[in-house]
């Protein structure tokens, strides 16, 4: 069920909360995601004993990044072309496999280096297909004033399991194995599914839907996002912060094994301080955003995030790169929900799906690039090299990114 608080009175952070439907989809998603987090931090400490190049560091974060890049519109087109809540029920059912299958293989010694990256890439298949369709649901949950904190609720709880999966995941890594943490996340899915199966979208939202063939809608989507200057506003101003932006999370497995030395829980301890400054973010986003506006709150995150990532690369101690981190984490979320929610408000309900996706394309596909160009760069001259060059790229894009207005919130269309 659609809710829509009165006209002109914006709504608090937690104000999505009121909907049935949201809290449970809420819920269960962060579950879910505290799994893939533990999955995650798991596999980049697996991948750390098996080489100590960064580059396989940074090839596996590639792994989960490009399939958005690569399939993502195609999955907007189906989630706008066959109904939303099956297609998500599927999806999750895909990546319940594939983590079942990485269980498997950990359980049974079988998994090397090149199944982690294959099954990994595969993960990151069931994402993109997952990833449009999730994002274009939202506003038939919830809609006008509540879109804005509904969205940075979604990313919050993306980064509070952030913030407890790495910990409890390294926690059972010491005592059971990484199997355990592949095989918990395979049985997250499960309540997702639920919650998918109890909700029951509004009529209005399938009709809202158009039955166009596969190759019409693909053509649609296209010609609708090449005909809209504000989306590719969006888009300029995303790449301008996570090509360069994305060094700290790539290297972020390098940095706590090798250059500070951690153990398995300082090494969660550390993957969980982003979440936790993420969280912190989405909760102070609305007095950000009334304060300065999400254009401006936009690049004083670019600006706040270029100088943590000097002070990482300059001081390398435990203390110094974790408050760094959490910075980053609140800078990250600020960012990436105030161009999400643009992204919304821009789009009608039978393109939201397409265009979601492609908004999706454009963050991954500057993941998978940032993660490949920072890695090698690492690889060839060490990890504070990639971090001081990555710092001094951002300050001209940050500039570049401040000329190039966000498109003003409007209440979405119909």
């Amino acid at each position: 069920m659609s809710v829509s608080p009165g006209a002109g009175q914006p709504a608090s952070a937690f104000a999505p909360f009121a909907n049935r439907t949201f809290r449970l989809l809420w819920g269960a998603n962060v579950l879910s995601n505290i799994g893939g987090w533990m999955a995650t931090t798991g596999a980049a400490w697996e991948m750390t004993s098996l080489t100590q190049e960064p580059i396989f560091v940074a090839l596996l974060s590639a792994a989960s990044a490009l399939p958005m890049f690569l399939f993502c519109f195609f999955a907007g087109v189906l989630a706008d072309r066959f109904d939303r809540r099956r297609y998500i029920i599927v999806c999750q059912i895909w990546m319940m496999a594939v983590a079942a299958t990485l269980a498997a293989l950990a359980y049974s010694g079988l998994l090397d280096h090149w199944s982690l990256l294959g099954l990994s890439f595969c993960m990151g298949l069931g994402n993109a297909m997952n990833a449009p369709a999730w994002h274009a649901v939202v506003p038939e949950i919830v809609s006008g004033s509540q879109l804005r904190p509904a969205i940075a609720l979604n990313s919050a709880g993306f980064n509070l399991a952030r913030t407890v999966g790495p910990v409890a995941g390294q926690i059972l890594l010491g005592l059971a194995g990484v199997f355990m943490l592949f095989a918990i996340n395979a049985a997250t899915y499960i309540g997702v599914i639920f919650a998918m199966l109890r909700w029951r979208r509004p009529a209005e939202a399938k009709a809202g839907q158009c039955r166009e063939g596969l190759l019409e809608a693909a053509r649609t989507g296209v010609a609708f996002v090449r005909g809209s200057g504000e989306l590719k506003a969006i888009f300029a101003r995303g790449l301008c912060f996570f090509v360069p932006g994305i060094a700290v999370g790539t290297l972020l497995p390098v940095i706590g094994r090798f250059e500070l030395g951690l153990d398995e829980f300082a090494f969660g301890i550390l993957y969980a301080v982003f979440g936790a400054g993420a969280v912190a973010g989405a909760v102070l986003m609305p007095t950000f955003n009334r304060l300065l506006g999400p254009d401006r709150a936009n690049i004083w995150a670019m600006g706040i995030h270029t100088a943590t990532t000097l002070v990482i690369a300059l001081v390398l101690t435990p203390l110094v790169v974790g408050a760094c981190v959490a910075l980053s984490g609140a800078c990250w979320i600020t960012f990436i929900a105030n161009n999400g929610t643009a992204v919304q408000t821009i789009l009608p309900n039978y393109m939201r799906a397409r265009g979601m996706a492609v908004h999706q394309m454009v963050f991954f596909g500057a993941m998978v690039v940032g993660s490949l160009l920072w890695g090698k760069i690492a690889t060839l001259f060490g990890t504070q090299a990639s971090l001081i060059i990555s710092a001094v790229a951002l300050v001209p894009l940050t500039m570049l990114a401040a000329s190039i207005r966000l498109p003003g919130s409007l209440p979405p269309r119909a």
